[in-house]
């Protein structure tokens, strides 16, 4: 069994309300899927994240692990702050997948490198 990856585009979640976006990452997780999200999600919402899947936690669901890379930026940031509040891209990645998958995460500066395992299937 091989682990499935989901690309999601910014722009599908700029549409979504906070609980939206935490149903669909905890329903998708849920299905051993790890989740790309093109953009940063921001520490509120990681941490309303974090809590809701805290709340869902048992022996089918462990849990997700979640690592977000901010995009490097040379502008300043008045600039920065007025292209996000006139709906432009904050830039960055949002990396989430269930523990019992993601091995290990290692954030650096520039990069998420992350180890996951393909859970086995039981046998029929």
């Amino acid at each position: 069994m091989g682990v499935e990856l989901d690309f999601i585009s910014e722009d599908i979640f700029k549409s979504m309300t906070l609980e939206d976006k935490i149903d669909y990452i905890i329903e998708n997780v849920k299905k051993d899927k790890i989740i790309i999200v093109d953009g940063s999600m921001n520490p509120k919402d990681q941490s309303r994240l974090i809590t809701e899947t805290m709340n869902k936690i048992d022996k089918d669901f462990p849990g997700i692990e979640i690592s977000t890379l901010q995009r490097e930026t040379n502008q300043k940031w008045w600039r920065e702050k007025a292209i996000q509040m006139l709906g432009g891209s904050s830039g960055g990645l949002t990396v989430i997948g269930p523990s019992k998958l993601v091995k290990k995460i290692k954030r650096q500066r520039q990069k998420i490198t992350m180890m996951a395992e393909a859970g086995k299937k039981d046998a029929a």
